[in-house]
């Protein structure tokens, strides 16, 4: 992969603490049940915050997808991947058992294969997407590059409508929909990502600049912003409409929640919009771009630890996340939680990549 570049790794950084933040909310238990309504103020600010992060996902693949189409074919990038994870799936695993944090009933067979066979038992679905989607990049990218530009916009208007559009509009629970937590998903993403770097959208800045002279960076990053602020809202609203429809009809259950899929239309627009937020920006001070590199080389490491199985729900509890819930406080708690969670598994992982580099261990 080419040198990282503090734009791309400041959004990284970004949509990890995102990431981090819907999972405060969720295993933190500050979202309310949907269908049954919100029982305050605060409720309605915790589902809001859940729309502005949900594209954090999306965001964080189309980074990859974006710098890996054109990336020289590097079979060693998913064993680095590998590594990684099973340093963390497994380490974590044999330190809370020892330690007595995990107990015997707790720490049973099929647990113990997940954490020792992370990609296969999909201890981390991201991982387990996310490495194939890598797998997959180099075998694509040939072929992606000599592709006529009107047959790929074809492809990827199918490919968006059987897998994001349907799921999207449809008030049913398609067998084949996954909510965008499958290496389909990613593969997708990867395909839009790699389409961004290779052709540029029409909306990108420098297709829009070439349209418009007139336009400013600043004002075109402005613009996209507020956009993604309004489909984010969009997302929000959605929910509460199909919650008071079912409310009255006792109907679309299932589709309360629909649009904080991965794979639902507004999200996967969101995350674009945020994503074309940051590709052009320009970071002037050195140091400073040189810090925010360092930082994000650890937001996988980040990912892997605070969402391993037997920590998941733990550390909610160590941060007293509950008492936080249904409290105005919960912003600046949520806040402060994401910020730590961040900075204490980017330091671990910067120990882990010395660690790899002294036992001459891809890292």
């Amino acid at each position: 992969m080419k040198e990282r570049k503090a734009n791309f790794e400041l959004l990284r950084i970004i949509a990890m603490l995102m990431i981090i933040s819907l999972h405060y909310l969720d295993k933190g238990g500050i979202l309310c049940d949907a269908a049954k309504g919100p029982t305050a103020a605060v409720d309605f600010l915790a589902w809001w915050i859940e729309a502005l992060c949900v594209s954090s996902v999306n965001v964080y693949v189309l980074i990859s997808a974006y710098f890996l189409a054109d990336a020289d074919y590097k079979p060693r990038r998913a064993v680095k991947v590998w590594a990684q994870t099973f340093f963390y799936s497994a380490g974590i695993f044999v330190i809370m058992f020892a330690s007595g944090a995990l107990t015997v009933q707790e720490s049973d067979l099929y647990h113990a294969l997940t954490c020792i066979l992370p990609i296969t038992e999909e201890h981390y679905w991201f991982v387990t997407a996310y490495i194939l989607m890598v797998l997959f990049a180099p075998l694509m990218n040939a072929s992606l590059k000599s592709l006529e530009k009107k047959t790929y916009q074809k492809g990827l208007l199918f490919l968006f409508l059987i897998l994001s559009l349907a799921p999207t509009i449809l008030p049913v629970k398609l067998p084949t929909d996954r909510g965008g937590y499958d290496a389909v998903w990613f593969l997708f993403l990867y395909l839009l990502g790699a389409y961004m770097k290779i052709h540029g959208l029409a909306i990108s800045y420098a297709n829009v600049k070439a349209r418009n002279a007139a336009m400013s960076p600043l004002r075109y990053r402005a613009i996209c912003f507020m956009l993604y602020l309004l489909l984010s809202a969009a997302i929000f609203m959605s929910m509460w409409f199909v919650s008071g429809v079912h409310a009255l009809t006792g109907k679309l259950g299932d589709y309360i929640t629909r649009q904080y899929h991965y794979n639902s239309a507004l999200c996967l627009v969101s995350s674009v919009l945020l994503f074309l937020v940051f590709e052009n920006l320009e970071l002037s001070n050195e140091k400073i771009g040189r810090s925010i590199c360092f930082l994000a080389e650890g937001s996988f490491g980040v990912y892997l630890i605070h969402e391993h199985s037997t920590l998941r729900y733990l550390w909610p509890q160590w941060f007293c996340v509950d008492k936080m819930a249904h409290t105005p406080l919960f912003v600046l708690h949520l806040l402060g939680t994401a910020a730590a969670i961040y900075l204490i598994g980017a330091l671990i992982d910067y120990v882990r990549r010395k660690l790899f580099e002294s036992l001459k261990i891809t890292h």
